[in-house]
């Protein structure tokens, strides 16, 4: 994944930070998640989860995504956060890390899932991703004030009010 998102140019001058997406299309990541039970979520052992920069979630059978965030300057000095997400086999992950495994509730059977997207001051960025589980439980990660760090909200934990930006200020779209 870049170290950067490209800006893409959208109506009336408003620039678009874009989630960066490998090994599916967006509107395929949906059919691959959904109806699937998310087995493990793994940091480097160095890393917490409300700092982590590199986040390898486990699904059933054999499907895994590697959650980073880009930092890009798109105004003024301002680091804006996005979100890169690569879909693996499980085999195929590799790091030269240690990992560590956060504790997951039993059956998390992916229903939905959503982009955690902030916008103002003529801009828009995808900063995060969400996923919403048969149960009613969620999991987030969101780019923080770190540059490259995401937020991780585990299932049965409160979001916090602040990511990068207010949680107020962040809409949340699904993707289909």
């Amino acid at each position: 994944m870049k170290s950067c998102t490209t800006i893409e140019q959208v109506s009336d001058g408003v620039r678009y930070l874009p989630l960066q997406l490998q090994g599916a299309e967006q509107d395929g990541l949906a059919v691959l998640l959904r109806g699937h039970r998310l087995l493990a979520c793994r940091i480097p052992k160095m890393q917490i989860a409300r700092s982590a920069w590199q986040v390898i979630l486990d699904f059933d059978p054999d499907m895994s995504l590697e959650l980073t965030s880009s930092s890009t300057v798109a105004q003024g000095w301002d680091e804006f956060g996005t979100i890169n997400v690569e879909v693996l086999s499980r085999g195929a992950v590799e790091s030269t890390s240690e990992w560590g495994n956060l504790d997951l509730p039993e059956d998390l059977d992916v229903v939905r899932i959503e982009i955690v997207r902030w916008q103002g001051d003529g801009l828009i960025v995808d900063s995060g991703i969400r996923l919403h589980f048969a149960d009613g439980q969620t999991f987030s990660a969101v780019a923080s004030d770190v540059p490259g760090a995401l937020l991780l909200t585990m299932p049965g934990e409160v979001a916090p009010a602040f990511w990068q930006f207010p949680a107020g200020e962040y809409s949340f779209v699904a993707i289909e």
